[in-house]
């Protein structure tokens, strides 16, 4: 899995992206992650990249081509729109998106470049940036769900965030002909059961008007404020230690939040499990169920702890 941080300008999430799929959406932001302060230089991923850093199965490269060449059309099309009292300015995010791959489709690349009139989008972040790790992205199914997700990270460290009915319509970008009873079931339903393991006692409360049908006005949404601090990006890589003993004088209430998220919490990986792990990695990507079984059986307590089958405290 990726353990990559996203970082971005948060206006990066008034771009309407709810007619991307989630597959589509985890390839972007894995470039978006990736193309972090690099400036408007060219990036080059293979295919065995892109695949990881979204958390990508590869079971058939003629799936892998169908999305990459829908990655390419809608990234063509993708632009951010700056208004002011005397301005209109309309920009692309990316000068070119290129995919070259071998005639029987066994490996493939691309390429990337950020456009330079948009840098500021990725790189220019000082205190005004939202902050998310792609593995957390990538597992969230609804793309409803990981609008949503980006949304409230941007206000990861109030605990509240509040959207008008008509700015919340427009940033998932739902049908027009969706009524109160529709974003209930289709929009909210999904996003408080996909985002409550990130989001600690996620709520979302309707904000109604005292006109007659009491007509839904907002939707506020709360959960558990985060701390505030600066992401360390060796977080998964730290040296094997003993784990620390629980301090009793903290509350046991039970929570659904992952252990990886704490700010002390080490990986116990080894490095032999790890580099097996990275073999059954490359052979549950090439389809190779065979040896990728007989892997898994020989670290089954490492990919265990991996795929986060025990990500929730007890």
């Amino acid at each position: 899995m990726a353990n990559e941080v996203v970082k971005h300008h948060n206006d990066l999430n008034t771009v309407i992206m709810r007619k991307w799929t989630a597959e589509e959406m985890n390839f972007f932001f894995a470039i978006i992650a990736k193309a972090r302060d690099k400036g408007t230089s060219d990036l080059v991923f293979d295919k065995y990249q892109l695949a990881e850093l979204a958390n990508y199965s590869i079971q058939h490269n003629k799936r892998f081509y169908d999305t990459m060449d829908s990655l390419a059309n809608n990234i063509s099309q993708l632009r951010y729109i700056e208004k002011t009292s005397k301005s209109i300015e309309y920009m692309p995010l990316f000068t070119r998106f290129r995919v070259d791959w071998e005639e029987n489709l066994s490996d493939m690349q691309a390429q990337v470049s950020v456009s330079p009139h948009f840098e500021y989008i990725l790189n220019k972040l000082s205190a005004n940036f939202t902050q998310y790790e792609l593995q957390e992205f990538t597992t969230i199914r609804s793309t409803y769900a990981k609008t949503a997700y980006r949304l409230l990270k941007q206000w990861r460290t109030v605990g509240r965030k509040e959207f008008k009915i008509d700015e919340f319509k427009l940033l998932l970008d739902m049908p027009v002909s969706y009524k109160s009873c529709h974003i209930d079931r289709l929009v909210l339903k999904p996003i408080l059961e996909q985002l409550s393991p990130y989001f600690e006692d996620l709520k979302v409360k309707k904000i109604k008007s005292k006109k007659r049908g009491n007509p839904v006005l907002a939707y506020e949404f709360t959960w558990e404020k985060e701390v505030a601090g600066t992401y360390d990006p060796d977080k998964f890589n730290k040296p094997k230690s003993e784990p620390k003993k629980a301090n009793k004088s903290k509350s046991s209430k039970k929570t659904n939040v992952p252990e990886w998220t704490e700010p002390d919490y080490k990986n116990m990986t080894t490095d032999e499990e790890k580099a097996k792990l990275k073999s059954y990695q490359k052979a549950r990507l090439e389809g190779d169920e065979e040896e990728a079984n007989r892997l898994r059986e020989e670290v089954e307590e490492g990919l265990k702890r991996l795929d986060n089958a025990k990500p929730y405290k007890k």
